[in-house]
């Protein structure tokens, strides 16, 4: 049986030791995350969609964008969300892309967040995502 987040809080205040409270607890958490190149490689795949196409769609600088999908950078969670523009994802799918690979999902009591949902939902591009944020004073996916 896994623990509550709530009981591994617990646990961990009252642990001593870090490396005693990891070894009664290894078990209970999260660490079999994927690799970014590997999960964006998978939905070209799955997509039938070229590289160029989704970066450019993203609105991410074109070599940064090839260095995110060969796994030589790591993007921040914002250009990760990018790329869920560029790939037209649902709002389902980006929050699944978005746990797969370790990064927090896009949280709906969040004002931004929503937005972000909002646009996902609609199909927006990323320029009309962005000129929503702009309006809403929210700070810009860039």
């Amino acid at each position: 049986m896994t623990k509550s987040t709530k009981d591994l809080l617990e646990t961990m205040e009252k642990s001593s030791s870090y490396r005693d409270y990891l070894k009664e607890n290894q078990d209970h958490l999260e660490k079999n995350f994927m690799k970014v190149d590997r999960v964006l490689s998978a939905l070209l795949q799955e997509r039938q969609v070229k590289k160029a196409d989704v970066i450019a769609r993203a609105g991410i600088e074109v070599h940064y964008g090839y260095q995110i999908f060969s796994g030589s950078k790591l993007p921040s969670r914002d250009k990760l969300i990018m790329l869920c523009f560029g790939f037209s994802l649902s709002p389902e799918e980006a929050q699944q892309l978005l746990k797969l690979t370790g990064y927090p999902p896009l949280y709906v009591k969040v004002e931004r967040d929503n937005a972000i949902l909002f646009g996902l939902q609609k199909g927006l591009d990323i320029i009309s995502m962005n000129s929503l944020l702009y309006e809403l004073h929210l700070e810009l996916l860039v």
